[in-house]
């Protein structure tokens, strides 16, 4: 029987270590995810409290995940509007 992970399922974006250096802006993560077509819309999102990292609700969007955040190996899942979501990983 063949282990498939929920990331092997379900998009996921990569990030190296250097590139969370400074944080991942949340607008920035719903346009890599393609959850809206332009930061306006994706702020629109974040306002709106359609955005989730985990469980945690965003309303924010100046919001940024740090690199300390995937200390532990971590995935954060970004859901946007309950239905689409996105894992974030940070690739070793």
């Amino acid at each position: 029987m063949t282990h498939i992970s929920i990331a092997d399922r379900m998009p996921t974006l990569d990030f190296a270590p250097n590139a969370l250096k400074d944080g991942v802006g949340v607008v920035s993560l719903i346009l890599m995810a393609g959850f809206a077509e332009t930061s306006v819309a994706a702020s629109d999102l974040v306002q709106s409290g359609a955005v989730r990292i985990d469980d945690k609700q965003i309303n924010d969007p100046e919001h940024h995940i740090l690199s300390y955040a995937f200390d532990d190996g971590e995935v954060l899942r970004l859901t946007v509007g309950g239905q689409s979501t996105l894992l974030i990983r940070r690739a070793d």
